[in-house]
């Protein structure tokens, strides 16, 4: 059931890449934020770089302009995202892993990984933390952000879906073993849309609803669409959609 689930998240993101940086706005303002915190807390002078789940490249680039990295490693679930990655070095291309992270060997060690809104993916995310921390050099760091319980609050209680997030209690408690906490931070990014279905386009387009297995039948999207105005309208008179993300920065012990 694993590889069939990791297929379709695949599948999904796929489908997404000529989409996905058009509409990726909530993934954009994390992006920024993580780059900032790691100017904040850190020297911003890294020797050897690992980001788990790339993409487009969004986060790549930003590192690239405020850091100075010496070698990168870039993973993601999709191979199709290889070429984007590549036009961001066009005179020396990285090394570019596809794969689930989770059961790749990553080559070296590293004093920093950093992962812009993937993790929430892991199947296993304890475990998943603990091998980070076995390639992260000692005072390394690992930077990173998922999303807190009510993240698009609006989908899971007119759908039943989306994912399940660990508290930030539940995170502490995975990474005191392995970590020093530095920073974490609770975000809060309200997007609004003319109507609901709009709300259904973003979330196809940024590949979000990668685990949904909801089929769309006319009556059921236009009660859905009903529901939502009704619940979650904007000051303007569309709807809101909101993201929660919950950043992450820690020094390996």
């Amino acid at each position: 059931m694993e590889v069939i689930e990791q297929e379709w998240i695949r599948r999904r993101f796929s489908q997404a890449v000529n989409t996905y940086d058009d509409h990726a706005e909530a993934q954009k303002r994390i992006c920024a934020h993580l780059v900032q915190l790691l100017t904040v807390y850190t020297s911003s002078h890294f020797r050897r770089v690992l980001e788990i789940g790339c993409g487009s490249g969004g986060f790549t680039r930003l590192l690239k302009q405020e850091c100075q990295i010496e070698e990168w490693v870039l993973n993601d679930l999709c191979e199709t995202w290889q070429s984007a990655i590549e036009e961001l070095f066009p005179s020396a291309p990285p090394l570019f892993l596809a794969g689930d992270a989770e059961r790749l060997a990553f080559p070296g060690t590293f004093d920093l990984i950093a992962s812009a809104s993937a993790l929430q993916w892991m199947k296993d995310l304890p475990r998943f933390l603990h091998k980070l921390s076995s390639t992260l050099l000692p005072g390394g760091i690992l930077a990173f952000n998922t999303f807190t319980p009510d993240n698009l609050h609006e989908i899971k209680e007119l759908t039943g879906e989306g994912l399940t997030y660990p508290t930030a209690g539940q995170l502490r408690e995975w990474l005191s073993t392995y970590f020093r906490i530095v920073h974490e931070e609770e975000g809060n990014i309200a997007l609004t849309f003319q109507h609901p279905l709009e709300v259904l386009r973003h979330l196809k387009y940024t590949g979000v609803t990668a685990n949904a297995s909801r089929v769309w039948t006319r009556g059921k999207q236009e009660r859905f669409c009903r529901d939502y105005q009704e619940r979650f309208p904007s000051a303007d008179g569309g709807v809101t959609l909101t993201y929660r993300p919950l950043y992450i920065l820690v020094v390996k012990r």
